[in-house]
């Protein structure tokens, strides 16, 4: 089966690369000096959170008879939340932290926020690798248990906001309540079918 099963699927891609293209952007042309990787690990964390919320979102969205089309790009969008996941990370080990093994190490023990980051992203790329068709038939019934784990990515991403705080709480804020009442939803019952990728 070809990738690109809708036509509009690459004109997708191109959105949903903008902001990546647009930190890419700005980093090469030396906006972010003296310090890019603080900026940019701020920005590419709330990318990250606004696909996994869009992610998340899908399923509640189709219930509404107009929006069962969301569907077709359900996986799409998921795999754009581990996208800007991993650039989030790489961003971190390159530009923050220089690839210093020492620094690394320091920060696993002072910012014990990053266990819940990796924990987040680890689950994703779980949930990304198994979002094929082939791998939905190889893992059976158990592909619908795995896939909600994205539920637990959530929680663990939020974590991970509130963990870091030092004064600014609009984020976390904005964030919780989302995933919240996301999280919610799934809780009281009004999703039957599991949310994947």
């Amino acid at each position: 089966m070809r990738f690109w099963d809708r036509k509009e699927k690459p004109y997708l891609l191109v959105v949903f690369l903008l902001p990546f293209v647009w930190m890419l952007g700005s980093l090469l042309s030396g906006q972010y000096f003296p310090d890019p990787g603080k900026l940019l690990m701020r920005l590419s964390g709330i990318w990250a959170c606004v696909f996994m919320a869009a992610a998340l979102s899908v399923s509640p969205l189709m219930k509404v008879k107009h929006l069962k089309v969301l569907a077709r790009y359900r996986r799409f969008v998921g795999l754009s939340a581990f996208f800007y996941a991993l650039v989030h990370l790489l961003i971190y080990l390159v530009l923050f932290a220089g690839l210093s093994w020492n620094w690394i190490r320091s920060d696993l023990v002072e910012k014990p926020y990053i266990y819940a980051g990796v924990l987040a992203l680890v689950i994703l790329f779980a949930l990304a690798i198994s979002s094929t068709k082939k791998m939905m038939k190889r893992l059976g019934r158990h592909w619908k248990r795995l896939h909600r784990l994205v539920y637990l990515a959530a929680i663990a991403i939020v974590a991970h906001l509130w963990w870091q705080v030092k004064s600014d709480t609009s984020l976390a804020v904005i964030f919780s309540v989302v995933f919240a009442l996301l999280l919610g939803y799934r809780l009281l019952g009004g999703q039957k079918r599991s949310n994947a990728f």
